[in-house]
């Protein structure tokens, strides 16, 4: 058999109550209650010979030895290479942190709870992949594209700062992609939507565990369409949730609200999409004339999909680093805030951005003595017939995505970001300010960005063009397989 074959399941990942979450000034207290509970999402796709696989789930964000951990353990199950699974997050900030945690040592005390809880979601995930790989049957695929307006520009210059705000105005990313797969008499077995959007509605002062406005959306579809449902993270680096974030401690109707509008799209659009029957030409109902219709016809075929992976590694460069005696100040002064802080019972955000701060500098003093330090930032692509996912291992804006879907060499193409791991927030060369981003940093973002991710300083202004050109070589590859 080399037609298309696919199989979905999901798991519940829940954590333990008290894990926190993985904020940095924002959401960075630990869970109390359960609003909603979090899942993970594996499907996977065969076809003339050909495996690839897709991990969809509500963590807040990985890095990239954490994402392929995740990556090789579907991969050693299904016997395929690394760049054949795509992992991506939904980005969720009511989630629990990784054992990384963006690089921070501030949950060093729960660091043996949260690497049960770590390793507790590779062992989950495993069985999920199991589950779908026992699940596959036949498959026909169709995509479309809609929109939802729930977004909202977030980079706000406000008093000559670059904050996190809103820009009423200013033009976003509303698209919603999704590809729907069924069996051969139209049922469904899954449902892949993206879209790009932060979702921090559950706000930082609620200490729920939620997956945000992707799981009431997410319920939806499962409802209403059935199947597997998988939201995948598009790129949201600059997108907030016009409904704002969430100020009140309980945020569950404002969630609820906007998960249900975007799955009331998506719903709206795989309904809409028939993928074992067509309609043919019009013609008279019982020969009555001046009644035309075009009457549904049940398919017969169950066609072949070209898939395959492609990864393409770039080594980004860094803007310049801060200098040595400064870093040493720093060292000395932050070692001080983190023992004062403590010491008088600052509030607990206090004490974590002064270890995260700390523990920049100290990394970013053990990188001077390389001339040229780099990263390796990953642009990854799979292939699904005529579309393609692309994955961009940053937070990347959505001018970025969109710039790549318009040049990419498929008919169709979901841009991603937040996938298999992320490295950094990834501003474009136009959204630099004159002079660049200063030190020290005074203003969450994107000035904090390097402390928040334990990397040295921000990235070289041209790396975004460098990330679209890696994305569209990747695109490059799975287009001529």
């Amino acid at each position: 058999m080399t037609a298309l074959r696919v199989g979905a399941a999901s798991i519940n990942i829940s954590p333990p109550l008290g894990l926190r979450k993985g904020g940095f000034r924002l959401f960075g207290e630990p869970i109390y209650s359960i609003d909603a509970e979090i899942e993970l999402g594996v499907a996977v796709l065969q076809s003339k010979g050909v495996t690839i696989a897709i991990i969809g789930c509500d963590l807040s964000s990985a890095t990239t030895e954490e994402a392929n951990e995740f990556r090789d353990t579907v991969a050693d199950i299904l016997k395929i290479a690394r760049a054949s699974v795509l992992f991506n997050v939904s980005h969720n900030h009511s989630a629990p942190a990784l054992k990384r945690n963006y690089g921070s040592p501030s949950n060093e005390d729960e660091f043996e709870d949260i690497s049960r809880y770590q390793n507790g979601v590779i062992d989950k995930l495993a069985q999920c992949t199991r589950s779908a790989l026992a699940s596959m049957v036949d498959a026909r695929m169709a995509h479309a594209w809609g929109a939802a307006d729930l977004n909202i520009y977030r980079r706000e210059w406000n008093n000559g700062q670059d904050i996190l705000g809103e820009v009423i105005d200013h033009r976003v990313d509303d698209s919603v992609g999704v590809i729907r797969f069924d069996d051969l008499n139209g049922k469904a077995i899954l449902t892949l939507f993206r879209y790009s959007c932060h979702p921090v509605v559950n706000g930082a002062v609620s200490t729920t565990l939620s997956a945000d406005f992707p799981g009431p959306a997410r319920q939806l579809v499962e409802e209403k369409v059935g199947g597997i449902g998988i939201f995948l993270q598009g790129c949201g680096g600059n997108l907030n949730p016009k409904i704002g974030i969430g100020y009140e401690k309980d945020c569950s109707e404002s969630v609820y609200r906007v998960g249900t509008a975007l799955g009331a799209e998506v719903v709206r659009i795989a309904l809409g999409l028939n993928t074992h029957r067509f309609q043919g030409d019009r013609t008279t109902v019982n020969n009555v004339p001046n009644v035309l219709f075009k009457p549904w016809n049940n398919r017969t075929d169950h066609p072949e999909v070209t898939l395959a992976g492609a990864e393409e590694i770039v080594k980004f460069r860094y803007s310049p680093l801060p200098d040595e005696s400064y870093l040493r100040s720093q060292e000395e002064y932050w070692r001080k805030e983190i023992a004062d802080r403590t010491a008088r019972g600052a509030l607990s955000w206090e004490i974590r951005s002064a270890k995260t701060t700390y523990a920049w500098v100290q990394m970013t003093i053990s990188r001077l003595s390389d001339p040229n330090p780099t990263d390796d930032f990953i642009a990854h692509a799979l292939r699904i017939g005529d579309v393609a996912l692309v994955g961009l291992g940053v937070e990347a804006f959505f001018e970025t995505g969109e710039e790549i879907q318009a040049k990419s060499p498929m008919p169709q193409t979901f841009v991603l970001g937040y996938t298999n791991g992320s490295i950094m927030y990834l501003p474009r060369k136009e959204d630099y300010p004159p002079g660049g981003w200063k030190t020290p940093n005074k203003h969450a973002l994107p000035d904090l960005l390097p402390q928040v991710y334990c990397q040295p300083a921000l990235w070289h202004p041209d790396s975004e063009q460098e990330a679209v050109a890696a994305a569209l070589r990747a695109l490059g590859r799975v287009a001529s397989a």
